[in-house]
Formats: C-alpha cells, structure tokens, sequence
C-alpha cells in the first residue's frame, strides 16, 4: 500500500484519510477540440498579426479581420456549420509586394424591358434595376454601386464605360478565387442586353504562412484553416502537420483549406503533398468561395469527429457551400481519379446544396514510394489521435510516479479481471499490457476498433535492456472499417 501524503512514520494515535481520484473505471477521456483559423485580414482589423484570440461572436471576427475581409468570412462560414467547438482566431495581412486580383462585367446593348438584374459576387446576392432606357454606362454604374453598398462583400467596384471593375479588396492570388456570375437561374436577363464576365485573375503574392506556424509551435490546436493555396504555403503547411504527428511532438493537428480549380488544377493541387494530416477541397466555379469552403469542410469535421472520430463524413451537407453549375460538377470518374490525388470529393443536390462524398488526407504513397492508402480517410489520423491521447492521459493518471519491475515479480495480488489495484506505484510490463488490454476493450465498445482480442495478443510490452526506467511497447489496434463501397452481382434467373 502506497500513500501520497499520510507519512509512514507517524506514531501519535490518529485517523488519517488521504483522498484521491481511482482511475480504473475511467472511461475515455474527452478530445479537447481547440479550432484555429488563420485568416487574411484588411488593414482596418484591430487584430495586429503575432496575436491569437478566442472568438465567441460573430461581430468580432468583423473587428479583427475589418469588414468585407475574407478573415470574416472564414469565421461566419465556420459558425454557420459549427456553432460549438472552441474557436480561436490569427491574422496575416497582405504581403508587401501582394497585387489584387481584378475582374470585369460588361454590358452590352439595351434591355428590352425594364427589370432587375441579379448577381452573384463571391456568393453575395446583389440586385440591381436596370430600366429599358439605361444606357451601358447607366447599368454598369447601378451595378458598381450596388456592389460597394454591400460592406461584407470581399470586393470593391468601379464603373466606366459600361464596364464594372471589381477588385478584391485583399491582395495576393487568393483573390483569384472569387466567383463573380450573373444570377440567370434566379432573373433571366432581358432580351437585346448581353452581360459578359471575365473571372477574377491577376491576384500574386499570398502571404507567408511561416508566421502563423511558428506562432503556434507549441501550442495545443487540433484544426487548423487557412485560405492561401499557393504551391508554398500549401507543401509549407504540409511540412509542418507531419512535424505535430510525431511522438516526441504528440500535438496532433488536422490541416485544411482549399482552392477553387478545375479538375486538372485540383489535381495538380492534391500532388503536391504527401500528407496524412491535411485535408483539402477543391470545386470547380462554386459560387462559395475556397477560403468559406475550407472553413465549413473544418467546422464540420471539428464538430462530427470529435463525436466520433472512425465514423466517416459522407453525406454530410456542408452548409453554405453552393454547387456549381452542373456543367462545371465533377463526373463520377473525375472524383475517383481526385480522390487518388488526395482531394476531398463531394456531391450536389438538386436544391443547390453540397455534401461531403468522402473527405480524404492527401496522404498517397510510403517514403519508398509506393502506393498506398493506409492513412487515405480522415477518420484513421483523427482516430489514431483519440486513442494516442487517452491512452497517454489514461497511463499517466494511473501510473504517474510508480516503479518500474519486471514481470513475474510478485508485488501485489491480481483482481478477478486480471489487473491489479489501481494506483498502485509498482508496475511491471506485463501490468501494463493488462492496463492496455482493458483500454482496448473501452475502444471496441466505442467501435473504433475491431478484433480487439487478436489485437491485444499481437501487442508486446517490454522492460528495455539496457534502461532499466523504460518499458518499450507495440501496440497494435484495427481501426475499424467504413461502408464506402457495395460491390453485388445482381442476378435473374431465366
């Protein structure tokens, strides 16, 4: 019997009761979810970059990051989804040799009949009306001012010569994401008046993301988006997620953000990196923009995982994501090829809406090079994290300062479930393996593991032989499967 505060010398007759929490019957510790989004922030945001703060509502990420900024966006389209998960926010701002991305709406002609115009502006509705006797200047003045009239748009807008120039108001090629559309679906566009769009291009120099990383070295975060896709930031990012996962680090922490691309472009996006810890979605010409898109694919994996991390993600709708046209939606064989490149794939419903098809890492290949998908879904990094982690918490709170034997020395007797006594400060590898069998079972329950029993037998459990304060283990566990794919012969008889 060992004691923490009750001295073993004490002579003078008393009833000392030490009290102090019995671990055995822990059930699994809870994830502590912590969100961080790095967003692009306007010179107006009071939120100075080196800085991190909680967010709990919505009008401070306008503060932070200023109004229209694609920091506040981020936030609003995390909230929309995820209304619970601790949420922290950092800023970057615009790099010194950044250049705004540009696009244009001319008008063309004359309208027939007087009506309202509708567009979409980086998913915004605006609305203008636009009468029979407007001229091409008239109409693209309504549109600019109806543009700039909205504070929360990402974008400013000027007219001239029955030309409207809209430009991001936050520079670098993340601006080249925005989508800008006439809204026909909604307001056909009257006969004799032509609107031609040329998409937003010409954004460069995204800020450098090393910041906001080395801000967060060793700070506990288990989500972390962020809207720059560039090669640098995106392989950077990468790079630095596998640096979290390592046992030395054991701040595990599931990377995010996205790009609005063809399938080509997406493609080439998901061969950049080789990562188990990052996640990335990619729609071709969404009205939502990338950096919303990334953020509400977070919020809902933030929010359904930390439920249960081996449950997968699919028919989830992640809300706020519009789908694209339907000439511009993936095929079925365009998203079995991105899912093998490592993008996150998604499915369209009829009312516009967008659902998670299988949200995947962009892990691909081993070191050697081979093909392999042991690390391809979401689920295997986020349950592998939730057992690390209570596994560690459970082992450190039942043996936080106990002696180390080896097997086969009688120190104290067994209960009927093989263990010994909680607490206990003497442990021998074979205790441990016994401590680890139990915990395992707690994770079949949770059936985020199967074959538990052959599992626990194939595990080992050491005393090391030339440090004799160590014990070396091979835990093995089987997480469990998904039902992705139903394979059947149907057949008739004649």
């Amino acid at each position: 019997m060992t004691f923490d505060e009750i001295p073993m010398t004490w002579y003078d007759p008393a009833v000392f009761i030490e009290v102090k929490p019995n671990y055995s019957q822990k059930g699994v510790y809870a994830w502590p979810e912590k969100v961080l989004v790095a967003g692009h922030k306007l010179a107006a945001g009071t939120l100075e970059p080196g800085q991190t703060r909680q967010i709990t509502r919505g009008d401070e990420a306008i503060a932070w990051f200023g109004r229209g900024s694609i920091g506040a966006e981020q936030v609003a389209a995390f909230r929309k989804v995820n209304k619970t998960t601790p949420l922290y926010v950092t800023a970057l701002e615009d790099a010194g040799d950044a250049v705004k991305a540009t696009g244009t709406i001319t008008f063309t002609g004359a309208a027939s009949q007087s009506t309202v115009l509708r567009f979409k502006i980086a998913g915004r509705q605006v609305r203008m009306t636009a009468l029979a006797t407007d001229a091409v200047a008239d109409l693209a003045t309504k549109l600019a001012a109806a543009i700039s009239g909205d504070p929360d748009i990402v974008v400013t807008a000027t007219a001239a010569a029955g030309v409207v120039t809209v430009t991001a108001k936050n520079g670098g090629e993340i601006g080249n994401d925005i989508d800008l559309r006439v809204d026909a679906a909604a307001q056909p566009v009257p006969d004799g008046l032509t609107i031609a769009i040329a998409d937003m291009a010409g954004g460069s120099g995204n800020p450098d993301l090393t910041d906001v990383l080395d801000l967060i070295e060793n700070s506990w975060f288990t989500k972390l988006v962020h809207p720059w896709s560039d090669n640098t930031n995106v392989q950077l990012f990468a790079e630095w997620l596998k640096t979290r996962y390592v046992a030395t680090a054991r701040l595990d922490c599931h990377g995010f953000t996205g790009k609005r691309a063809t399938y080509a472009q997406a493609v080439a996006l998901g061969d950049l990196t080789n990562c188990a810890y990052l996640s990335l979605s990619c729609l071709s010409r969404s009205p939502t923009s990338s950096w919303a898109h990334a953020a509400a694919d977070c919020a809902l994996a933030a929010f359904h995982l930390s439920n249960d991390p081996a449950r997968q993600l699919k028919s989830l709708v992640v809300t706020g994501v519009e789908a694209p046209d339907s000439e511009d939606q993936f095929t079925q064989e365009e998203r079995n090829l991105l899912l093998q490149h490592g993008i996150s794939t998604y499915l369209h419903l009829d009312d516009g809406s967008t659902v998670i098809n299988r949200m995947v890492t962009t892990y691909k290949k081993t070191a050697l090079n081979v093909l392999d998908d042991a690390w391809m879904d979401i689920m295997v990094p986020a349950t592998m994290s939730r057992i690390r982690y209570d596994w560690s918490a459970y082992f450190n709170s039942l043996y936080p300062r106990a002696k180390l034997i080896d097997d086969g020395k009688q120190f104290q007797p067994r209960r009927a479930d093989g263990d010994r006594a909680a607490g206990s400060a003497v442990v021998s590898p074979g205790r441990i393996k016994g401590t680890w069998a139990a915990r395992c079972q707690r994770y079949a329950g949770l059936v985020w593991i199967e074959n538990a029993e052959a599992t626990i037998e194939a595990s080992t459990f050491e005393r090391d032989e030339t440090d004799r304060n160590r014990t070396n283990a091979r835990q093995i566990v089987q997480i469990v499967g998904n039902q992705m794919v139903f394979a059947s012969s149907l057949e008739f008889l004649v």
